[in-house]
């Protein structure tokens, strides 16, 4: 018999510490790192020649949105491929608790994030849950190629114990309830509760309302990660975020944090120096939403607080009158301001294709450029897709990062990556998120920032953040998470390189990852092997 499950020789060792990397070998036995040493001479079922590439704990994604994707989808190989092998999930406000799963099927569809053909179709064909336990043993019995955490969200806790988005204060009962649930959550192992304060109908709570909540994820070692109040202003909304966390005395997660406000970053290094266990991830870069016209119509309906509760229906027939357009525009900040950044794509009309709504309007004669982009919304040709924000977003755009940004340890990447249908990627997707940790990498390796330093950033510290203590570091006695690199050829395409008709582009360079001791990524092929696990929270 082997004295080992596996060994990874010939790699540059980086543990996850920010301690100098070192050349070694890592042997992994029942899941776990058996030993690291320069040179190991014992057997294994199998070994692999990392060939002095990098070998690093593998990645966490502290933001993404895979909850729904994985009933369909456990292989992850947009993840797999950057080196990623744990997600945390359950963002924005937005979870699979704590009602039953047709009612959060419901939830997810009024806030855009499920198509109506998706709703009926997972309500449909897959199995119900009842509750986070129940959901959890669901996810299990599918399987998933990489570890997943979850998340609690207070907006479906909020819309579910209200009875839609209300905008006004909970009453005392629906407070305690509201706060029951969270408890009942952290119970059943959430790693805590996220809110989405620029979406309804977190947007409507208070910051009274929010430090409640999360002083009951406190009492659980909990993280409170937060899509902040950006509407009101980016570093407002911060110091909000940082408020929350020094009174309720949960840690603090900011979310997507745009490089275009380095004051806030700052503010946040300031706090964490002050005693409060704070963090921030942020989108590296990112490209506007491409957003097939079905779902944009469902995403109007989702962001106006006078069409939330009419449905598509009620957003086609306002597109038809001059008031019902006005009602459209009021909160449809999704289109932005300059129609020279919207883009009409995958067309298949020369005509049309990659031109923007300012472009159409001028030659329509329109004084206002958004009436050419609502005669398109209205019109009987569902054949569009709207780029929003165009190539370059002005809150992730291509470009360093500030230096002080660069410098901060406390900032990781947090992909955001969209999470379309698996079965109709073109409906809603964007062009550059899918390879944030590469794109990250090489931004900073450019700006001075040591590798090791980038590892530790991606891989111990947001283990910290969210008490996944067994994970993030090369350590002997830790789950075997480990991602092979080419760091020389670790890279994704950028915003004018890719091919923006292609939603699902992946990035190059990783050559192996290991989760929990099984390769799911062998020679930059994906290996169903579904060794990832439900990772709980251990109060």
């Amino acid at each position: 018999m082997k004295k080992y499950d596996l060994i990874i020789k010939n790699g540059f060792i980086v543990d996850g510490t920010g301690n100098p990397g070192f050349y070694g070998d890592i042997a992994v036995k029942d899941s776990k790192i058996e030993k690291i040493a320069t040179n190991i001479e014992e057997s294994a079922e199998e070994v692999l020649d990392a060939k002095r590439m990098m070998v690093s704990p593998g990645f966490i994604d502290p933001h993404v949105h895979e909850e729904t994707v994985v009933l369909y989808d456990g292989s992850f190989e947009v993840f797999l491929k950057q080196g990623v092998t744990t997600i945390i999930n359950g963002n924005c406000g937005h979870s699979v608790t704590p009602l039953k799963s047709s009612d959060i099927y419901e939830y997810y569809y009024l806030n855009g994030l499920l198509s109506t053909e998706a709703k009926d179709k997972y309500r449909k064909e897959q199995p119900e849950w009842n509750n986070f336990k129940e959901y959890c043993d669901v996810v299990r019995s599918k399987g998933t190629n990489i570890n997943m955490g979850f998340l609690l969200g207070h907006g479906t806790i909020r819309w579910t114990v209200m009875g839609g988005s209300k905008d006004r204060p909970p009453t005392k009962d629906e407070e305690k309830q509201i706060l029951k649930y969270i408890e009942e959550g952290m119970e059943d192992g959430a790693l805590g509760l996220s809110t989405g304060l620029s979406y309804i109908p977190s947007r409507y709570a208070n910051t009274e309302e929010i430090i409640k909540c999360a002083e009951v994820v406190k009492k659980y070692d909990g993280i409170y990660s937060t899509h902040a109040r950006y509407y009101k202003g980016i570093l407002e909304s911060t110091l909000e975020a940082i408020e929350i966390g020094e009174k309720s005395g949960a840690r603090v997660q900011v979310s997507h944090l745009t490089s275009q406000s380095p004051e806030s970053f700052d503010k946040i290094l300031e706090a964490r120096n002050k005693g409060l266990e704070i963090a921030v991830d942020t989108i590296p870069r990112s490209t506007g939403h491409c957003t097939r016209k079905d779902r944009l119509i469902q995403f109007i309906m989702a962001i106006s607080s006078e069409l939330f509760d009419k449905g598509v229906e009620g957003v086609k027939k306002a597109l038809k009158t001059e008031e019902g357009r006005k009602i459209v525009l009021e909160d449809a900040y999704i289109f932005g301001n300059d129609m020279s950044k919207v883009f009409v794509i995958n067309t298949g009309n020369p005509d049309l294709e990659m031109k923007s709504i300012q472009d159409l309007a001028d030659k329509k004669g329109y004084d206002n450029p958004k009436e050419a982009m609502l005669d398109l919304l209205a019109d009987d040709n569902d054949d569009y897709t709207f780029w929003l924000g165009g190539p370059s977003r002005d809150d992730f755009p291509e470009g360093p990062h500030p230096k002080n940004i660069q410098d901060n340890p406390l900032v990781m990447v947090g992909s955001d990556t969209i999470f379309g249908e698996t079965w109709d990627p073109g409906a809603w997707y964007e062009l550059q998120r899918r390879g944030g940790f590469p794109i990250f990498m090489n931004m900073y390796r450019e700006g001075g920032v040591r590798v090791e330093e980038i590892v530790r950033r991606n891989t111990s510290l947001a283990a910290q953040q969210f008490r996944l203590n067994d994970r993030g570091l090369l350590k002997e006695g830790m789950k075997a998470d480990i991602s092979v690199i080419d760091l020389d050829n670790y890279k994704y395409p950028s915003p004018t390189e890719i091919d923006y008709s292609n939603p699902l582009v992946s990035a190059e360079g990783v050559n192996y990852v290991i989760v929990n001791g099984e390769i799911a990524l062998k020679e930059k092929s994906v290996q169903e092997t579904k060794s990832g696990q439900i990772i709980l929270n251990n109060k």
